[in-house]
């Protein structure tokens, strides 16, 4: 009828509609009020009224005037006027969901927030699972979330003694680490005993559908609010197109897809293209221009962490000491060097040292 009449009903310099508040209403007075765009305002529906007729039944003509008079401007789906956002800007913004367990770095990114997708990225062998671990041990003391781990390049046991290894204080993935089968046992409780932890045995296929469907499956089914994948690539050697910057872009525009989708907290791995001057494994700085791909992981991230480690130098303390430089941070804005991380060869575990004699 509108698109009949449209040059009639183009005429006006306003059109108000106000179809019934049902959901077949509501969804035909928005396709009419497309028609006319800016010219169009909708009433407001109200609360068990839904239609003009209810209006005059329930002696509220007075009201129901008024509410075409005030009809608000239509807006396409997707386009939200800034007026009706005041209650939402007005709520206070929450710090994190959760924080890092490094407080450097909480000053700049305010910590871990589900719906976001962080990337952590570094040169070979330089402690990006050790860091991963040390975030997963701190959101089991201060969480109750179930937690996904995608550890691609080692067996499920390795994962989980090296997660024991953080709440006995010792290495026990190590071969020569004396421990009693009490501190086993305490150990195993505090974090693969708390059922809280749920781990991929990745015996099999490690394809790009595969991941995805592992975790949305941890996000959806299991019921976790924070997945680690260790790392993107492995996942990416795993495709026969043999085209790695397709496959990057594929792999992490379908996180960001998921992340989208479950909201949980996804915190992926991803190495780094070598340098043309010295390595990373010499402590070369970390940069967004340094990551695979085609800029897929830069611009598809909330967060990159870029963590960078002397691991030839000759004094024992640089050799283990790693740099935590934020590269990118769609939160705050706020990038560069966070703190300095000591791990200790005794205990197995990376403290934060202090930043003005480390840096």
């Amino acid at each position: 009828d509108c698109e009949a009449n449209y040059e009639y009903l183009d005429s006006f310099s306003h059109v108000v509609f106000n179809f019934d508040s049902d959901k077949p209403g509501l969804e035909a007075q928005a396709q009419c009020a497309e028609l006319f765009s800016h010219k169009a305002s909708c009433v407001v529906p109200v609360n068990g009224l839904e239609d003009a007729s209810d209006f005059l039944q329930n002696n509220r003509s007075a009201e129901y005037i008024n509410s075409v008079r005030h009809a608000e401007r239509w807006t396409p789906d997707g386009i939200v006027a800034g007026s009706s956002l005041y209650d939402s800007v007005m709520t206070p913004i929450e710090k994190s969901d959760v924080e890092y367990p490094f407080e450097g770095l909480n000053s700049l990114t305010y910590g871990i927030r589900k719906g976001e997708l962080v990337t952590v990225t570094a040169g070979s062998g330089l402690g990006k699972s050790q860091f991963l671990r040390e975030i997963i041990w701190h959101i089991i003391q201060n969480t109750q979330s179930n937690i996904g781990l995608m550890f691609l390049e080692e067996s499920t046991r390795r994962t989980g003694l090296s997660l024991m290894s953080l709440a006995a204080n010792k290495p026990l993935h190590l071969p020569n680490t004396e421990s009693t089968q009490e501190e086993k046992d305490e150990a195993f409780n505090k974090t693969l005993g708390t059922d809280r932890l749920f781990l991929f045995d990745h015996f099999g296929s490690s394809d790009v559908d595969n991941i995805v469907n592992r975790v949305r499956y941890l996000a959806k089914v299991v019921g976790c609010d924070y997945v680690f994948v260790d790392h993107i690539s492995i996942i990416v050697s795993a495709q026969n197109n043999g085209d790695e910057r397709k496959a990057i872009d594929e792999i992490m525009t379908k996180l960001r897809m998921l992340v989208q989708e479950t909201g949980i907290s996804l915190i992926c791995v991803s190495h780094l293209k070598r340098p043309e001057s010295k390595g990373h494994e010499e402590g070369a700085a970390t940069s967004l221009a340094q990551l695979r791909g085609s800029g897929a992981i830069a611009q598809l991230s909330d967060m990159v962490i870029g963590l960078e480690r002397n691991g030839q130098a000759d004094d024992e303390a640089e050799r283990n000491t790693t740099y935590v430089r934020v590269l990118k941070n769609r939160f705050s804005g706020i990038t560069g060097k966070a703190c300095a991380l000591l791990y200790s060869l005794v205990t197995g575990r990376m403290s934060e040292v202090d930043e003005e004699e480390a840096l």
